[in-house]
Order: C-alpha cells, then sequence, then structure tokens
C-alpha cells in the first residue's frame, strides 16, 4: 500500500537522526519553568472560569459562559480536575473541594449515565483524590487506605453502575439508571472499550474495600472479549453483550477499542498479573501483523484482516505511550513522529485524518483537545528524554492558547483547518491535557517519583509503604498508586472490628460539619463560585453513553465511523 506512506517520511528521518534532536532542540531549565507556569495559567483560565460560569453542570460552555449536564449530573470538571489540582501543587483547593464533594455529591438520582464515562470519570477520579490524600494533608480516618470518605463515595458510584454487568456474557451495558439500574429497552450493543475499561478501578476497589465483587465482574467482561476475538487475534468495535455477536467488526486501536487494550497492559501493571499481560501481547502481533502500515494503523475487518478505513483517528494517539510501558521504544517514536507531522499541519490532531490523502475527513475535522499525542510525548519523554517530545508540548501550549483560549474558558475546535469554535469544553481537558502538559515540563514531580522517598503508614492489616511511584494513570489521567493494592489484605475470618466504628463516627461528623472556605493559592486568582447556592440550579438528566454514539452498521464508509 504505497499510499500509506505520505506524509510519513519527515517522520521517520526525525526518528532516524536522534542525534540531531538532541543538539538542536535543548530546553533550559528556565524554558521549562516558564512552560510549567504557562500550563498552570492555563488550568486557572479553564477552571475559575467553570466554577464562575459552570457549577453545578457537569461542563462549562465558553463560548457561552454557562455550563450543561453531559455525562450525568455529577458536577463531573469538579471531580475530574481534583487530583490535577493536587499535581499543580494547589493543595488548599484540593481541600476545599474534597469537602464540597462530601457535601453535595449524590448518585441517587434519576440518570442514564454511561456506565464507561462514570467509571473513568467518576469512580477513577474519587479513587486517586482518595489515595493522593495524605500528601494533601486531609484529616485521614484510622485505617487508611483502607477507608475513608473519598472511597466510600467511589463505592457508592461503582454500586451504581453493578447492574450493567449482569448478563449472559458478563459483558456490560453502556448505560444504566443510576436509580433503576438497566432500562428494560436499553440497547444491548456497547462498544469493546465499554466493556474493557474497567479492571483499573474495579480492581483498585476491590482491593482497598475487600469486596471482591469489583474485581471479578471486570475480570469476567474481560474475559468475554477475550472469548470473543476472532481466528485471526482480532476484536471488533461494538458487540452485542448479551449474544457475544460483533455488531461493528471493523478492528483497529482507535476510538469505541482503544481503552481495552490500554487496560490490559495497565491491569497488568497495576496487579502483576502475567495473564492480562499476555493477553496484549498476543493482541499486539495481531495488530501488528494486519494494522500497522508504515508505522500508521488503519482499520480492518476482525476476521480477514483487509483494510476498511485507511485513516488516523486522534485517539489513536495513546498507543505510543502505550508501547513505551511495553519497552517498544523504537517503534512508539515512529508512531509518534507519524502524529505529530499531522499536529504541525493543523495545530492540533482532527478527530479523523485520512492517511492515503494526507488530509482531514469529512464531518470529523475537529479537535476537541484531546490529551492522547501529549500522553504519549509525556511516557516517551520519561523513556528517553528526547527533546523533541518537549518540542511537542511546547507547540501544543502555544496553539491551543492561541486558537481556542476564549474569555471564558478553552473552546473545542469545530473545525482544525480554519479554527472554528464550539460551545464545550470537556472535562478531560482539565484532568487529562493539562495534567500530562505539565507533567511533561515538570519531570521532577512526585508523579515521576523514582522510589528515592515514600510514606510509611499503619492500617489495621500491618505497615504499608505508598508514595513511591510508579503510579498508573487510569484512561481518564488519574493516577492510582500501585503499593496501596497491598495495604488492605483481609483476612475473612478476622476483620478489623473498629473499621465500621470509625464509619459510624466520620458519617456522624461529616453530616454536622460546616463548610471550608475558599482560601488562596499561590497568587492564583481564588475561585469564588457559590457551591451551595449553585448545586441544585436546574439540573438536567443527560441519555448520552459510552464512548460516542452507537455504532448502528458497518464502517464502511470513508470517515462515516460514528452514525448522527
Amino acid at each position: 500500500m504505497v499510499t500509506i506512506l505520505y506524509p510519513l517520511y519527515l517522520g521517520i528521518l526525525g526518528a532516524l537522526l536522534p542525534g540531531c534532536h538532541a543538539r538542536d532542540r535543548r530546553f533550559t531549565e528556565d524554558e521549562m519553568v516558564q512552560y510549567r507556569d504557562r500550563v498552570k495559567s492555563m488550568f486557572y483560565h479553564a477552571y475559575n472560569n467553570y466554577l464562575d460560569h459552570a457549577f453545578p453542570y457537569d461542563e462549562l460552555r465558553p463560548l457561552t459562559c454557562d455550563g450543561q449536564d453531559t455525562w450525568g449530573s455529577f458536577s463531573l470538571t469538579l471531580i475530574d480536575a481534583l487530583d490535577t489540582l493536587l499535581i499543580i501543587g494547589n493543595i488548599t483547593e484540593f481541600q476545599r473541594v474534597v469537602n464540597v464533594l462530601q457535601d453535595t455529591l449524590d448518585f441517587d438520582i434519576d440518570v442514564n449515565a454511561s456506565v464507561f464515562e462514570t467509571n473513568i470519570r467518576v469512580v477513577g477520579g474519587l479513587l486517586s483524590a482518595h489515595l493522593l490524600s495524605k500528601r494533601a494533608g486531609l484529616e485521614l480516618e484510622p485505617g487508611w487506605p483502607c477507608t475513608g470518605p473519598l472511597l466510600r463515595m467511589a463505592e457508592e458510584a461503582a454500586r451504581k453502575l453493578l447492574p450493567a454487568f449482569d448478563t449472559a456474557t458478563g459483558m456490560p451495558y453502556g448505560t444504566v439508571n443510576l436509580l433503576r439500574g438497566v432500562n428494560p429497552t436499553e440497547t444491548p450493543v456497547t462498544c469493546t472499550a465499554g466493556i474493557g475499561t474497567f479492571i483499573v478501578e474495579f480492581a483498585t476497589l476491590s482491593r482497598l474495600t475487600g469486596d471482591p465483587q469489583f474485581e471479578m465482574v471486570a475480570r469476567r467482561a474481560l474475559k468475554g472479549l477475550w472469548e470473543s476475538r476472532s481466528d485471526i487475534g482480532l476484536v471488533g468495535n461494538h458487540v452485542d453483550v448479551m449474544t457475544s455477536k460483533w455488531v461493528a467488526q471493523d478492528a483497529g486501536i482507535g476510538a469505541g477499542v482503544d481503552s481495552y487494550f490500554e487496560y490490559l497492559v495497565k491491569g497488568a501493571i497495576l496487579l502483576q498479573d502475567e495473564e492480562l499481560m499476555s493477553m496484549f501481547l498476543e493482541y499486539n502481533k495481531a495488530i501488528r501483523n494486519f494494522t500497522k502500515y508504515d508505522d500508521w494503523y488503519v482499520w480492518v475487518q476482525m476476521y480477514k484482516g483487509t483494510v476498511t478505513m485507511p485513516v488516523f483517528q486522534s485517539l489513536e494517539a495513546f498507543w505510543p505511550g502505550l508501547q513505551s510501558l511495553v519497552g517498544d521504544i523504537g517503534s512508539a517514536m515512529r508512531s509518534f513522529h507519524n502524529y505529530y507531522t499531522v499536529w504541525k499541519q493543523f495545530g492540533g490532531l482532527p478527530e479523523f485524518y485520512s492517511i492515503p490523502q494526507g488530509f482531514t475527513v469529512e464531518k470529523r475535522e475537529g479537535y476537541p483537545l484531546r490529551p492522547e499525542l501529549i500522553e504519549s510525548a509525556m511516557y516517551l519523554y520519561k523513556a528517553t528524554r528526547d527533546p523533541i517530545l518537549l518540542e511537542l508540548g511546547r507547540d501544543a501550549v502555544e496553539s491551543i492558547e492561541r486558537i481556542s483560549k476564549v474569555d471564558c474558558g478553552f473552546a473545542t475546535i469545530k473545525d482544525v483547518r480554519d479554527h472554528k469554535l464550539d460551545n464545550r469544553m470537556e472535562s478531560f481537558f482539565l484532568a487529562e491535557t493539562i495534567k500530562y502538559l505539565y507533567l511533561l515540563f515538570d519531570p521532577d514531580n512526585f508523579i515521576h517519583n523514582d522510589g528515592s522517598t515514600s510514606d510509611l503508614v499503619v492500617t489495621p492489616y500491618g505497615e504499608c509503604v505508598l508514595g513511591a511511584g510508579g503510579y498508573v494513570f487510569n484512561t481518564e489521567a488519574h493516577p492510582i498508586d500501585p503499593a496501596a493494592l497491598h495495604c488492605c489484605k483481609r483476612d475473612s475470618a478476622e476483620q478489623w472490628q473498629v473499621e465500621d466504628l470509625v464509619k459510624e463516627f466520620f458519617s456522624i461528623k461529616s453530616s454536622s460539619k460546616t463548610k471550608a472556605q475558599p482560601s488562596k493559592d499561590g497568587g492564583q486568582k481564588e475561585p469564588i463560585s457559590d457551591f451551595q447556592n449553585n448545586k441544585n440550579k436546574g439540573k438536567r438528566t443527560s441519555n448520552l453513553s459510552c464512548p460516542s454514539q452507537p455504532f448502528s452498521s458497518k464502517l464502511s464508509v470513508l470517515g462515516q465511523v460514528f452514525l448522527d
């Protein structure tokens, strides 16, 4: 397929000449500090405008300076931004938001919520914040990290998702009503990523709470996908969770599939699970054999391996970062260079990019400020220290500020060709894009800890070392401390009876406590939104499901992957 080669050559040339990058693209420490500060300012411009104009809604609408609910009416941006606050050094605001969430977050609501999105954003965000509570100076319950208010909130949210897993195959429905369970008319067709993206959060929850049910259903879902793969080792895009029949049979690494592969690798690392890694390595062979062309990855028919769509999707830009986690640095850098050439062509990654034509795909020209290429840059920079990865970070800061910044935040780019804007700022902009940018320019951040420092905590089950590094990011960039999973091993015949008393005490204390007041941080503008007054204003329900609109036909027309 000769046409696949365009516009590959510049990327390969750069990959073959790493010494030129090292000589020509050095970043000084002053430049690193400068870009860290700029990223932090970007965060506060987006975050403060969310608080001022959009809270308690899920997301900010930056062009009209108001808010909207999108994924379930959880004040989602607040949850998604919580661990980013700590990573950029704002301890006082982290503490305040935790108090706010304890007082306002309610999962007993009549809302149809995406199982996938609720897991990665809400459950993942709360678990990460829980495990970072000690670093944030929060008052810890005796027995933490095996107990705590944020952990209980994460568990409550996850329990609301469990009815979705009650299927013949163990693969979950895409949407669940938080009050009533799965709607009787709910479609059984779910995206592959929406089935295989639970093991990181659910295993963490099981290991911390002692309830094996969460990890069990996540593993059963993974087994259902594994057993449904084709004879040539590929999985399609959407499957019927009641029959295991593939509804969309196009295989690739992009939208609707991506985080399934990501969670096999990260689940294997987090749980030290050889079976999960062996699954990924088998998939990786099939992906290389059937979907890889000149360091691009295309869509193929899952049973035949024939190309159906020679397109690059912006969501696929996570792949070089994942490759770095399994040690395939050379291939990762070559793919990264290809994707970076697309970024430089438009000042962002269009949702779909035709590899043969070297241009955008009709109706898929937008860039919603996604993090995936920046995520890969962060992983690869940690592995190689190649300065070209910092160049991507620099370009991202410059282009996002120049194109997307408006008075009330940062707006989605509706069309990368003419840089028209759309009235949305997704919560992942603060959870992922800003976080990965900041960490790219802050190699000494505690997240990058190499084990030289740690904390010793005492739990009901013995001493435990935490904060020594090796954080595993869920697919929404919420870091999980893998050491915490070994802190709460329980003997079923010997439960720590004091734990229930502690929970009861803190429940009583929580119901009577008053709100903490906002506090300033390092000269940054103080968030001033009135959480209490706004929480109950005009809340709406949402019927969106994971991770995009469901497929209803084969991916046969170039670019028309999701039907309107």
